[in-house]
């Protein structure tokens, strides 16, 4: 039936041409030929291309019975053919100038929110604006009417230049200072050990040689001569001991190395000894420490 329909109209076509003369009779031959496509759009869900093919047989120039079909065509498609509001924001405001690109070819140059008729079918929206590109791959159905197609631009703002390469920082550090402080609080210690042991001992010879109820001198029990020359050993030790950590702390402190920083192994003190004790004859101070 729709080849008899164009059939028909191409012979209506025709004879209007061999009546109206060869001034009009490429305007009726491109609408016969605009009318038949505008159908075959039409099955083809083509409903774009179609709708621009009916508006071509709907002219004044065509043929009454042509142009009738077209109007009659093109309202019937209206009806039925899908339609997108096409949109745009920079954050939240609405854009204008935008240019809308629809699988490559394109649909507009500035946005408007009228509704633009689309065929069926997966579709690319390409939008452009300020330099900026964004692309919206969309599926049309059929009877979808006035479906919003919005997409989003950033803040057109210049690319941030790299940053221009420096020097190398320098990685080292210097070595920790916990050391140093251990062998001085050592060298303290010491110190205060002199001073006690010290005067412990200057006055237990005091008593000895001394006026009072105490003095032995010179016949003093070996036991109190003992005593007392071993807390002056002992002093005379700790300060020996006191002067070396003090002066080794010191050095530490002065001379501490760099230390690479990515590379560095990280140490700790684990144990600190000091002891002072009598021995045969006299007395003995030791010092360590274990890392």
């Amino acid at each position: 039936m729709r080849q008899n329909h164009r059939l028909l109209l191409a012979g209506v076509a025709a004879g209007m041409t061999l009546l109206a003369g060869p001034a009009r009779a490429d305007d009726r031959e491109q609408c016969a030929s605009a009318a038949d496509q505008a159908q075959q759009l039409r099955d083809d869900g083509k409903y774009r291309r179609a709708r621009d093919q009916l508006l071509i047989c709907a002219r004044d120039v065509c043929p009454a019975p042509i142009k009738r079909d077209c109007l009659d065509w093109l309202t019937q498609m209206e009806s039925i053919a899908p339609t997108v509001v096409l949109g745009a924001r920079d954050g939240t405001r609405d854009l204008v100038d935008v240019k809308v690109y629809v699988d490559g070819a394109l649909i507009t140059e500035k946005l408007d929110g009228r509704p633009i008729p689309m065929d069926l079918g997966a579709h690319t929206f390409k939008f452009e604006w300020a330099g900026q590109t964004k692309e919206e791959q969309v599926v049309i159905g059929a009877g979808q009417k006035s479906r919003n197609i919005v997409t989003t631009f950033g803040p057109a703002t210049p690319p941030t230049p790299p940053p221009t390469p420096g020097p190398a920082p320098d990685q080292r550090g210097e070595g920790s200072l916990v050391p140093a402080f251990v062998v001085g609080g050592i060298g303290i210690l010491a110190l205060g050990s002199f001073a006690i042991f010290g005067i412990s001992g200057k006055s237990d010879v005091s008593e000895m040689e001394g006026p009072g109820t105490n003095a032995c001198k010179p016949k003093c029990p070996e036991d109190r001569v003992d005593s007392a020359r071993t807390k002056l050993i002992v002093a005379d030790i700790s300060l020996g001991i006191s002067l070396v950590a003090l002066g080794v702390a010191t050095y530490m402190i002065l001379t501490r190395p760099k230390i690479d920083t990515d590379n560095a192994v990280k140490t700790g003190l684990r144990s600190v000894t000091f002891d002072v004790g009598p021995t045969v004859g006299g007395a003995a101070g030791t010092i360590g420490a274990r890392f």
